[in-house]
Formats: structure tokens, C-alpha cells, sequence
């Protein structure tokens, strides 16, 4: 099945509330299982790039990229500063603070 932009935004922030409460990897989300079964495997963890891919197209076509201007890389987004964190509760801020840009797209 593919995702929908509104399902892969609902799926993210399931997945991004869960990082900003835990701190953890995206690997170790307690849903995959649930959501692979449904959906095969996301790639990358993410289901932006899921959508995109569905697509068939480019970071171009990310809602990230699409609706809020930048990349999920660039310094404007703060998955690049959860990506590059060292502990637990850097990893906790930068989470919520994405899950915030995340919101923004509903």
C-alpha cells in the first residue's frame, strides 16, 4: 500500500512524539512491525522519504521540501542536529523540536 502525503505526515509525527519522549533510534520505534506489515519497508525510517520515493520523485517532491523549504539535511530543519546528536537528551530536545516543524505541514 502507499502512503498518502496526509498518512506519511500522521505516521511521522506517531514516529517523532515517540523520539522526543524516548530519546531512541528511529530503528528501534516499537511500530515498525505494525506498519511494515502494512506498508513493506520505509526507507531510511521515514515516512517522507517513503512518500517521495512513491512518487518517484526527488527530495523535491518531500512535503518538507515542498510545503516548508528545506531539506530534512539542511541547517534549517532540525533533523540534521537530532541526526548528529550525542546523547539522550540532546537527542529528546532536537526531536521535539522537529516534530514541531513536522506539525506545521497538517
Amino acid at each position: 500500500m502507499k502512503l498518502t502525503r496526509k498518512k506519511a505526515i500522521e505516521l511521522c509525527i506517531e514516529l517523532w512524539t515517540w523520539l522526543a519522549e524516548t530519546g531512541e533510534e528511529k530503528g528501534c520505534w516499537p511500530k515498525w512491525p505494525e506498519v511494515e506489515d502494512k506498508y513493506g519497508d520505509i526507507q531510511n525510517y521515514c515516512f517522507f522519504c517513503e512518500y517521495t520515493a512513491d512518487k518517484k520523485g526527488s527530495c523535491k517532491c518531500c512535503p518538507l521540501d515542498y510545503y516548508l523549504g528545506f531539506k530534512c539535511l539542511d541547517k534549517k530543519c532540525y533533523y540534521s542536529k537530532w541526526d548528529d546528536c550525542g546523547s539522550t537528551r540532546t537527542c529528546k530536545k532536537y526531536a521535539k523540536l522537529f516534530l514541531a516543524q513536522i506539525k506545521e505541514l497538517k
